[in-house]
């Protein structure tokens, strides 16, 4: 694949450069059962999905599931002033993008982030400070895996798909980037995600 000439990687944020595990630490803090139930009602819902395309704001989404399911509006008060906290770098991986950067790749993000918490890491992560551009869901009111996003991605940044890579936690984002045709790492391993690149890229990132 190295032989597409590859110029631009495309990054998603969560569990490729930033944990996110709502459910490990709902396990740790709650029972099982209360973890699996707010993670079926509160974190996997259509809402969720609107909240992160900025259609609705986070207190909206919060007042919403407290109301709907007030049996479980302490652990659902917990999590809101929790999920920040959830939000941290994934060093190893994070360490990478200066080297990409020197090895002359352009660095973008194409990530869904609802607005408060994008806000949160954008101000917290030194990271970012590699990236030559980002589209951010709540932002464009756009969301991945619809090809909309992808679109606005190429059209804002010039991005051409047979020259860029595109890294993602979840398959059905892999599946339209991959019709678009980017070159793609589904990394269901985000420890994994150097030895990704260099197989893709056809080099050491070193």
């Amino acid at each position: 694949m190295g032989a597409k000439q590859i110029d631009t990687i495309v990054f998603d944020l969560g569990r490729v450069l930033i944990h996110w595990d709502p459910y490990g630490y709902m396990v740790e803090h709650f029972d099982e059962e209360v973890a699996k139930v707010l993670t079926e009602k509160v974190f996997s819902i259509e809402e969720w999905n609107l909240m992160d395309k900025g259609e609705i704001s986070e207190a909206q989404f919060r007042k919403m599931v407290e109301e709907r399911y007030p049996e479980y509006g302490e652990y659902i008060r917990h999590m809101k002033s929790a999920v920040l906290s959830l939000l941290k770098p994934i060093e190893e991986n994070a360490k990478l993008l200066p080297v990409l950067k020197k090895m002359g790749y352009r660095l973008l993000v194409l990530s869904n982030f609802s607005y408060k918490a994008f806000e949160h890491v954008y101000n917290t992560f030194e990271f970012f400070k590699y990236f030559d551009g980002m589209v951010i869901s709540s932002h464009v009111k756009k969301i991945k895996p619809n090809e909309d996003i992808f679109y606005e991605l190429m059209e804002r940044y010039g991005v051409v798909p047979m020259h860029s890579l595109f890294i993602d936690d979840r398959k059905d984002n892999i599946e339209t980037a991959s019709r678009l045709g980017f070159s793609v790492i589904h990394l269901t391993d985000y420890r994994v995600l150097k030895e990704e690149l260099e197989k893709v890229l056809g080099h050491p990132v070193e």
